[in-house]
This record gives structure tokens, sequence and C-alpha cells, in this order.
């Protein structure tokens, strides 16, 4: 009987060892109840040499001892090289993302700013322990990019002073701190979390200013034809958008960095034109878009102006009858191919249609005012399959064809930029492609986004990762990854050492 005691009190021994190590991987912060059972299974480790001393002094005697000594130290050995190797491996983590759309691992962006962050960068989550379970994940995929990252949590409930010294109003608050710099940031996702880090390893925030006054997109609306979306991203993507009215002033703001003139439906005004000319010749830049419109050219003067700038907006209407959204007939062309030596376009991957758009012409340098280099960003397909229409009739009756002379032949070109010594500009034939009614073409909306991130010199946000894409990181739940430890770490140890118990003793009978 008391054989058998031993036995039981031995093996329960050895799975509170077992369950130790699970509670401090697991639960290391429960430092009260892990120290408790450590001490307990320690006393009852005394207890069991104790009361079977006799029988133990014979066998630290033999000669069976000695091996298992020797096996011991060899194995205690290998556990501290794994270990060093395991402090390594946290220290560098390295990781690979074999996903098709990299949903598990950071955009080429947010690893870019990570890579010229130099000094100590903080991430101090302040959340209750079921929220920072939520956020970690998240963070572990920054600390992979960039190991010395300093890691804090701080339970809301255990440490109101330092909530209070934060000034922390939200349950879940993560606080960016860099180059004495501190961003909160509240949402769990990469685009807010990376526009945090962009915030605190800059002076300020990119200034642009929206034109309004010529039946430009309504920015604050969320009907189809509203541009509430897209200005909701330029926000996201850490740029300082304001409306302005060049009516109603003599000159563009100074801190402007960007201005965009966004598909205007009546004319620019004279003294309008004068305020932009102002402001292109004192090294502003501008994002312009200009929509067909065969009944009439509502803005002549501001295709000259453009002209000035080697850029030529037609106004025509692009058919392409090889690559095109179908249903179109034609008339929104759809684009996968893209200038690779341009930053905007260089690793831009992916389709973008253009509705209703016009196309764009270079302008020869001796015909121009100024010098600079002109760069075609995406075209149509080749003649004879596009064309750009000019017959607005042969539109009306939805019988278009190529009418030599009169319409121009592809390819033609559909957003180009303007790089001079003094600025910039990217010109768009089509306004619509970025409207409410297409938040879910992601890439149209990324194009935008990289064109305005060129203007303003912010070449680390271009194809960043936009809200309006909808594909998140899988997480493991905490009780997912509760499942796995105990199978990996607990149980199959068990079953082994069982296994190899139950062999030993079949073949000591034999």
């Amino acid at each position: 009987m008391k054989q058998w005691y031993n036995l039981l009190l031995f093996v329960i021994n050895i799975i509170l060892y077992f369950v130790l190590i699970a509670l401090w991987i697991s639960i290391p912060d429960e430092l009260a109840l892990d120290i408790a059972l450590t001490v307990f299974n320690l006393m009852l480790t005394l207890v069991l040499v104790y009361m079977n001393r006799e029988r133990l002094s014979q066998y630290y005697m033999s000669q069976q001892f000695k091996k298992l000594t020797e096996t011991l130290v060899s194995v205690f050995l290998i556990f501290c090289l794994l270990g060093v190797a395991n402090y390594w491996a946290y220290k560098h983590p390295l990781q690979s993302d074999l996903t098709a759309y990299k949903m598990n691992s950071l955009s080429d962006q947010s690893v870019s700013i990570l890579q010229k962050m130099k000094g100590e960068l903080k991430f101090k989550l302040f959340a209750r322990k079921q929220e920072s379970m939520l956020w970690m994940p998240l963070i572990e995929f920054y600390r992979a990019v960039k190991s010395d990252i300093v890691i804090e949590k701080v339970d809301i409930d255990v440490r109101p002073d330092l909530v209070a010294d934060y000034h922390i109003t939200d349950a879940a608050t993560l606080v960016l701190e860099y180059n004495g710099k501190r961003q909160y940031v509240t949402e769990r996702d990469e685009l807010n979390i990376t526009n945090g880090l962009i915030k605190i390893s800059r002076s300020s925030d990119p200034v642009v200013y929206f034109i309004q006054g010529h039946g430009e997109g309504d920015l604050s609306s969320a009907e189809n034809d509203g541009l509430k979306f897209i200005f909701e991203a330029i926000k996201n993507s850490a740029v300082d958008v304001r409306p302005l009215s060049l009516a109603s002033t003599q000159e563009i703001p100074f801190d402007a960095k960007t201005v965009i003139l966004w598909g205007p439906k009546s004319a620019l005004q004279p003294s309008e034109i004068k305020v932009l000319q102002r402001f292109l010749e004192r090294k502003g830049n501008l994002l312009v878009a200009l929509d067909p419109d065969l009944n009439q050219d509502m803005n002549p003067e501001l295709r000259a102006l453009l002209r000035k700038y080697r850029l030529n907006i037609r106004n025509d209407l692009v058919i392409d009858q090889k690559s095109f959204v179908n249903g179109s007939n034609g008339s929104i062309p759809l684009v996968e191919t893209f200038n690779k030596e341009q930053a905007i376009t260089q690793k831009f991957k992916g389709q973008v249609f253009f509705p209703l758009t016009a196309s764009i012409e270079e302008v020869p340098e001796q015909l121009s005012q100024k010098k600079g280099k002109v760069s075609m960003l995406a075209s149509s397909s080749l003649f004879p399959e596009s064309w750009g229409e000019t017959d607005i009739k042969e539109i009306a009756e939805q019988r278009v064809q190529y009418n030599a002379g009169k319409d121009h032949p592809g390819p033609l070109n559909l957003f180009a930029s303007y790089e001079g010594e003094r600025n910039k500009i990217v010109a768009f034939g089509n306004s619509q492609f970025v409207l409410n009614a297409y938040l879910k073409f992601g890439k149209n909306y990324a194009l935008f986004l990289n064109s305005l991130s060129w203007l303003v010199d912010e070449d680390r946000l271009i194809s960043f990762n936009l809200p309006i894409v909808q594909n998140e990181p899988v997480f493991i739940s905490q009780q997912q990854m509760g499942i796995v430890f105990y199978f990996s770490v607990l149980f199959s140890p068990l079953i082994l050492i069982g296994l190899s118990i139950f062999m030993y003793r079949r073949r000591r009978d034999k």
C-alpha cells in the first residue's frame, strides 16, 4: 500500500512540474499563483525524498544513478543551449508570411519606416489583460522587424497612477514614444500604428488644400458621387487636408505643400488661374484631374497653364476595346501595367479602371515654358484597339469608331507626372475613379494616395495598406494558443514519458 502511495505522489509531483512550466510560460504575470505552486511542488519533492531516504541512499551509490546523473547533466546542458537559442530568437525574431496577399506581416512601407527610425522606440500598451492579448500579435509584427523595440504592458486596473500621468482616456491605448514625442493609437490595425510612427518621426504633417467652388466632389458627402471616403483615406495617411476656395483668397497659404484640383465642373476665373500659377511658381505641387466634356471645354485656361508644365490634358474620351470593364463598350479602360521607373507606380500592382477618362499628351520641351521630366504612368491598349474619341454624336448613338485626322490613335496616356526643379505635378484625365461608389475597389484609392504621397515628399507612404482593403491578419486566439501549448508542451511529453515507463517495465520483466 505504501509503495502505491509513494508512486501516486511521485506521479503528481512530475505532473505538477509540467504544469508549472506551462503556467510560467502562459501567465507569467500571475506571480502569486506561480510562486505558490512552485514552492508547494518543491516542498512535495522534499517530502518524497525524505520518505524514501533509505532507498534513495542505496540508489545514490549504484552504478545506475551515476549513469542517470551523467544523462541529466547532458540533458541540462542541452536545455541551456536551447534556452540561449530561444532567447536569441526572441530578441532577433524571423518570420515568413506564406499567405498569398501577405496578410500576416507588415507592409513594405511599415518595414521601411521602422528601418529608418534610429534610436529607442517604445510601445507602451495601456489595456486590461484580455485586451492586451488582442493587441500583442500585431505589436509582435513590428518587433519582428525592429527587434530593439521596447514593449511595455500596463494594466490600467493595477496602475491608475500611470494612466493618469499619460492622460489615458480609452480602455485600450497604445502609446508610441520616440525622440521625446508621444503618439496615442486607439485603433488596433497596422494603418493607425504606422501612421502614428510617421507622425512622431517627422516635425509636422504636410498640409494639402482641396480646391472647392467649381462643382468638385463634396468631401463630406457619403453619397455615391461624394468624396468622403477618399478624404478620410487622405487624413488616415497622416496628411492634413483642408478645403480652400480660390475665389476668396489672393494667395494659397504658404503652409501648403500641395493643392488638389479635382474635377472642376465649371470654369476657373482668370483671377483664380493667376492664384494657382503664383502657387506653382513658388515651388508648390499640384494634383489635378479634368474630366472630358465633349459638349464644351469649360477650362481652356487651366489646360493652357498645364501645358506650360509639359502636360496637355486633351478633351477627348478614351475608348479601349481590348481592356475594359464589362458592359462599358470600351469607355471604362482597365489598366494593369504601369510605369516601373517612376516612384508612384514603381511597386504598384493590381487593376485600376478609369470611368470616362480623357487622354494626356506630353508637350515637347521646346514648346513649353518649363523644363522638367514628364513620366507617362499608365496607358491604354495599342491602336487600333484604343483611341481618343472626339465625336459626341457617336458616343450618344453608341456607334463609336476611329476617325482618322479627328480622333487620337492609341496607345493613349491616362495619367502622368511632371517633375521640375521647383515643383511636381500629377495629372489625371478622370476624377471619378475615387468616388464613394468605388470604395470597394481599393487599388483606385491606392493610386490616388500614391500620387499624393509623392507630391508631399512622403515616398514611404506609397502603396501603403489602406483602411478600405478588408484584408486582416489571421490571429490565433488565446484559447487556441492554449490548446496548441498544452498538447505540445504538456500532454505530448506525458504520453511519451508514459510509453517510456511502459516499455522500460516490459523489457525489465522479460
